[in-house]
């Protein structure tokens, strides 16, 4: 029957009478032939998939060779960029597989191990992105916003370390996620290869469903990105009285200018990436009815599949974003850290006693390392 289109082998032995709407797996593929009607798909997005995938390939390799450089130092900004750089290549080396499978209407003639291996770099890159952005961002405040509080938390023996943690945590969470991989091979010949974004039936080993997922990828980098980097722009405005005026407040306004555009890069490319999954899951839940399949699945892959190039674009962008930011950061935090050794030596002298004039002055410093 069509109802059970949708539900991978083992919802079907928990419980094969139940109802396939409470059910969803991506990407939408009907045991109807759908195939007429999503010919546009097969011909447009694989092309795209696979310059996008090889552009993005190319920019974080280069970035990762030149975090790598053995006469370059390493600092918390290189160790970001470097994780950065690993999260996207772990997304973009899912990206020619897939176009592969749409440019064949989502039958997958690679064998089931390519699948989850794909599935599993696909999550890795999505999972580890949000966090590396999160904890940048969080540095770039703290560099900021508590420059002297931050500076004995701030080094590149902390990045590694938290970093590592970072990784282990996105295993763990590929780990839980593991048995939303499926991998199926139909009776008509089609070899389906999706993961079960969510079910009411609860698997033993399954603790959340990728619909929460999705929802977290984009809930919790809002809350955290937008007052942090709000506070740094307000910050950075309130500091530049401090320099000397002509270069170093060009390089302010630079530096302001390029979190502008990694703020624009990540509601253009990022949030809306997770957003068409939210959408793609309520458009199944509130129009599919049996009587309009494959127009409800062609809408659903095609938000999907949408989402996808956006977040190649995010992965070729933030290498290019990250560096220039890194670099401009490095120049005002060592003309401030020069500006900030001499309000420092006469802030010693005054109150050393033979100069007073009652307490030590403010000091704003910004060191990013």
């Amino acid at each position: 029957m069509s109802e059970k289109l949708f539900v991978p082998s083992w919802l079907l032995r928990r419980n094969s009478t139940s109802s396939i709407i409470e059910d969803l797996s991506l990407p939408l593929v009907p045991f109807e032939d759908c195939s007429s009607t999503r010919n546009y798909a097969a011909t447009i997005i694989p092309p795209f998939y696979h310059t996008l995938s090889l552009l993005g390939i190319f920019g974080n390799v280069c970035s990762l060779v030149i975090c790598l450089k053995p006469s370059r130092p390493w600092s918390i900004g290189s160790i970001g960029v470097l994780n950065l750089a690993l999260c996207d290549l772990a997304y973009l080396a899912s990206i020619p597989p897939r176009a592969i499978y749409v440019s064949e209407n989502y039958d997958w003639s690679m064998g089931s191990s390519l699948c989850i291996l794909s599935n599993i770099l696909h999550f890795v890159g999505l999972t580890s992105s949000t966090m590396f952005i999160c904890v940048v961002s969080t540095d770039r405040f703290l560099a900021i916003v508590f420059p002297l509080e931050s500076r004995m938390v701030r080094t590149p023996r902390n990045a590694a370390l938290v970093s590592l943690l970072l990784w282990a945590i996105t295993v763990l969470l590929i780990y839980l996620s593991y048995p939303n991989i499926n991998y199926r091979e139909r009776k008509s010949g089609i070899r389906y290869c999706g993961t079960v974004v969510t079910s009411r039936f609860r698997y033993s080993t399954a603790t959340y469903n990728l619909l929460s997922y999705y929802s977290v990828q984009v809930s919790v980098p809002l809350l955290l990105l937008i007052p942090s980097y709000v506070k740094i722009i307000a910050r950075m405005r309130q500091s530049r009285q401090q320099w000397a005026a002509g270069n170093m407040q060009g390089r302010g306004d630079k530096t302001i200018w390029l979190i502008a555009v990694f703020i624009a890069n990540f509601f253009v490319c990022w949030v809306p990436g997770q957003l068409l999954h939210i959408i793609a899951c309520i458009i199944f839940f509130t129009l599919y009815d049996h009587t309009n399949t494959c127009r409800v699945a062609n809408v659903v892959n095609l938000l999907v599949e949408s989402s996808q190039l956006l977040y190649c674009l995010n992965a070729i962008l933030d290498p290019f974003i990250f560096h220039i930011q890194e670099g401009l950061w490095e120049l005002v935090s060592k003309a401030l850290e020069s500006v900030g050794c001499r309000v420092c030596w006469w802030s010693n002298y005054a109150w050393s006693g033979k100069k007073h004039f009652g307490g030590p002055p403010s000091v704003s410093v910004v060191q990013l390392s």
